[in-house]
């Protein structure tokens, strides 16, 4: 049968207008695969900017599906019921649902009406045999990880195992996607993804929640062989002799150490292609940053999010220490790699002085690029839980984390403060960097008169604001090297 995916691709929250992001969606391109090998057709609508109804009613049309998906993730979960809704009134098609969201939150996903079908877990034998069983007529509400109605009643079928052998499942289908739908910056890049799960229990994050939904948990963090991976490289350079980096999307790659030793070797020896990808702190030493460096890594993002230590362990399920953070950050611009801070602000029970204390981690740790979010707490999630149980939860959800802007209603911080620790991070972080660079006891005396200008209410907040804004620009950019993240 024929499969359409409809993939939203872009941001449309407050001040922050259909920024485009065209990039390639992995998740997509895995279940293309499948499907292909399976013996089904598979096309792509991939959506970088806002299009009217009839448009998407149009191109889905044209496209003749016998089922029409979407990928969704919690930020883009509001486009994803209004497009469904429009296929659904005016075509008729059986839409289906997969992704992040619908398995983090599968009974709001399935309480939409106009999707017939969500994914919970991993998709790649369940997509398959649900288009299987469509093709041939045949009842789908048997199908593991596969909810549906029956009867107007919901179907929750249990979840199947997790993939053990990640080689098994082909290489993603890169074809569909449409280089003309891409950001700049992603049309010379290959996106990679090396493993899958983190064994890590964040507040934040919704590892722990997937982890746990699936029969065989033990099983949730695996690695492809890493000549797999490469294989999979040197076939999207014979497609594409003109790739000039690789970006690896693990959540951490340096996780097993054994595993990248090989992998790195075999990189650096068949590839030789610069790489970012991501890292944790605590999984960060001398020997890994070496192998990094030798195999070509250009840029290295880890999270830092809080660089207040008890929020840090108390809050965010993140156990380590300052030590840890400044270590791994010293290590990686000793040899030459360009690092990436990963922050967030407005947590529950975060004061003024501990968001402080995150931009002053960055000030010490100098990353050539500092990234802010505001926290947005996702479903079923311990951070998520917390905030409902402490009456912090707002109205609404962003398509987007990088609005600036906070939707809680937060215990110790307001949402313009959150906003102003959000907009001028950078401006802060040079602040406190040339505090620091001052003699003794001027640096000491100019770091407290910067924390008692941030923090006192003998200030107004909207003064306040005005005074930063000034600053802002003014702010000097060449303190930071522009890392192509």
């Amino acid at each position: 049968m024929k499969v359409t995916f409809v993939y939203t691709d872009y941001f449309e929250t407050q001040d922050i207008i259909t920024e485009p992001q065209g990039r390639v969606c992995l998740g997509i391109g895995y279940l293309s695969a499948v499907l292909q090998r399976a013996g089904h057709s598979v096309e792509l609508i991939h959506l970088v900017r806002p299009a009217a109804r009839q448009e998407i009613i149009e191109a889905v049309r044209a496209s003749s599906p016998g089922l029409v998906a979407f990928s969704a993730t919690t930020l883009q979960f509001s486009k994803v019921k209004e497009l469904a809704g429009w296929v659904k009134e005016d075509l008729g098609l059986p839409v289906a649902c997969g992704g992040v969201h619908p398995t983090t939150a599968p009974e709001e996903a399935i309480a939409v009406a106009d999707i017939d079908y969500i994914c919970v877990g991993e998709g790649e034998q369940a997509i398959v045999e649900l288009c299987d069983a469509l093709d041939a007529g045949r009842p789908v509400d048997g199908i593991a990880s596969i909810w549906s109605r029956r009867n107007g009643e919901v179907v929750r079928n249990p979840v199947r195992p997790l993939v053990e052998d990640l080689d098994s499942i082909p290489f993603p289908d890169r074809e569909i996607f449409d280089e003309a739908n891409f950001a700049p910056n992603q049309k010379k890049r290959l996106t990679m993804m090396a493993s899958r799960g983190c064994p890590f229990d964040c507040s934040y994050c919704c590892n722990h929640l997937q982890k746990s939904i699936y029969p065989n948990p033990s099983k949730y963090v695996r690695f492809r062989s890493p000549a797999n991976v490469i294989l999979e490289i040197e076939a999207a350079r014979e497609r594409d002799p003109g790739l000039a980096q690789v970006r690896f999307e693990d959540d951490i790659l340096t996780m097993d150490r054994g595993w990248f030793r090989e992998f790195a070797a075999l990189y650096s020896e068949r590839v030789d292609l610069p790489f970012i990808c991501n890292a944790r702190v605590d999984l960060i030493n001398g020997e890994m940053v070496d192998l990094l460096a030798r195999a070509g890594c250009s840029a290295i993002a880890m999270g830092v999010e809080s660089g207040n230590l008890w929020l840090r362990r108390n809050v965010l399920r993140r156990q380590m220490g300052d030590d840890k953070i400044l270590r791994a950050f010293a290590l990686c611009k000793e040899a030459g790699i360009q690092t990436v801070s990963l922050n967030m602000t407005g947590f529950p029970h975060e004061t003024m002085s501990m968001a402080l204390d995150t931009i002053k981690m960055n000030s010490a740790i100098e990353p050539n690029l500092a990234q802010v979010t505001a926290l947005c707490p996702f479903p079923n999630t311990a951070i998520h839980e917390e905030c409902v149980a402490g009456g912090m939860m707002g109205d609404a959800t962003p398509d987007t984390l990088f609005t600036g802007r906070s939707e809680l209603m937060l215990d110790k911080l307001t949402r313009d403060q959150v906003k102003m620790l959000c907009e001028n991070f950078v401006l802060l972080m040079v602040a406190y960097r040339k505090c620091a660079s001052l003699p003794w006891p001027l640096s000491k005396a100019a770091t407290a008169g910067l924390d008692f200008f941030m923090k006192t209410r003998l200030i107004s907040q909207s003064a306040r604001d005005r005074i930063l804004e000034k600053r802002r620009y003014k702010l000097d950019w060449k303190y930071f090297v522009g890392v192509d993240y």
